[in-house]
């Protein structure tokens, strides 16, 4: 059996151990990256399934991230976490698989996860 890898790039400790913690006991392996530039070193490493990108991560603006990302590998599946003061273009809107604004519940974000994983997001639903 194939596990599903997670790339998870926030610099939420809180966050990630939560979001660590979901994902593993539902069976897959979840890498994480408190900057981009680490998220992007894993990337370059590791083979990933999806990356669940912060907008906001320190060092590497979210919209430069998620290029570095698809240009290293295009097949990625991106769900981007958005807070309320970030404009996201709709260059950057096209380029993710999906793009989350926070506030969101855990149940949300972990549903929106899976469903990218499987492939089940439409383009379009960017909340």
């Amino acid at each position: 059996m194939v596990t599903e890898t997670i790339l998870c790039i926030n610099d939420r400790i809180r966050f990630m151990s939560a979001f660590r913690n979901y994902f593993e006991e539902r069976g897959y392996q979840v890498l994480a990256a408190p900057t981009g530039i680490e998220g992007i070193r894993l990337l370059k490493r590791v083979n990933v399934d999806a990356v669940v990108l912060d907008y906001e991560a320190s060092e590497m603006s979210g919209a430069a991230a998620l290029q570095v990302i698809k240009g290293v590998s295009p097949q990625t599946q991106v769900l981007i976490l958005s807070g309320g003061k970030s404009k996201i273009s709709p260059d950057v809107r096209h380029a993710a698989t999906a793009v989350l604004m926070k506030v969101f519940s855990a149940s949300e974000l972990m549903r929106n996860v899976e469903r990218i994983i499987k492939k089940e997001l439409p383009k379009d639903s960017s909340n």
